[in-house]
């Protein structure tokens, strides 16, 4: 049988089909086959073996999963957008790990997108701490991949912070100018390097 929560997926229209991650139980081999490419076998039951949508081929009795975009793209190309995370701020550069690759999930895959001081903004910035903090959310460009970091740049008017939060309260963070957000709950104000659509982006984002 079909675990539960997949019940009735070959009916749903290609993009309600349900998402799974590398290890789902899926169903029994008693009564479907997997697929050796996207499915692996264990004590009778059916696992995900990539992360992907689910499909059941009920006419010959078969589950398989539709690779998701990690599977087409494992990494992310010059001239990519993506958006990450910042998690570490040093002296000369900015750290974050990358979440979507042209506005499309990337699944535990690890990407990190390194900043140089030098590709945050057109004007001179002196103390990288003063403008970002952990947490805040970028949008980047690829430039070029150097070992297993990206190097990436906020030099473009849809690119830099795009969301973040009060380092002392935890509250989101408002446009007040375009060169600083302030937090409405507790009045701290900080300088950012903002996209033109800080706070009001609508990303649409795809598995």
């Amino acid at each position: 049988m079909i675990c539960d929560r997949y019940m009735n997926s070959s009916d749903k229209p290609e993009n309600k089909k349900p998402f799974v991650y590398i290890g789902d139980e899926l169903g029994h081999t008693e009564e479907y086959l997997g697929d050796s490419s996207t499915t692996y076998t264990e004590n009778g039951k059916i696992y995900a073996a990539i992360a992907g949508f689910l499909s059941i081929d009920e006419k010959n009795r078969q589950i398989y999963i539709e690779g998701s975009y990690t599977e087409r793209q494992k990494t992310p190309l010059p001239g990519d957008i993506v958006m990450g995370v910042v998690y570490s701020i040093r002296k000369t550069s900015v750290g974050t790990k990358i979440n979507t690759i042209n506005n499309l999930v990337v699944v535990d895959m690890g990407l990190i997108g390194n900043v140089h001081v030098s590709n945050v903004s057109k004007s001179y910035v002196d103390k990288l701490d003063e403008i970002f903090e952990k947490n805040d959310i970028v949008r980047a460009k690829i430039i070029r991949q150097e070992g297993r970091e990206f190097q990436i740049t906020l030099v473009d008017n849809n690119l830099g912070v795009i969301k973040s939060f009060c380092k002392y309260c935890g509250h989101e963070m408002k446009r007040k100018n375009k060169t600083q957000v302030i937090c409405p709950f507790c009045g701290n104000v900080q300088r950012k390097i903002m996209a033109n659509d800080y706070g009001e982006f609508e990303e649409v984002l795809h598995f």
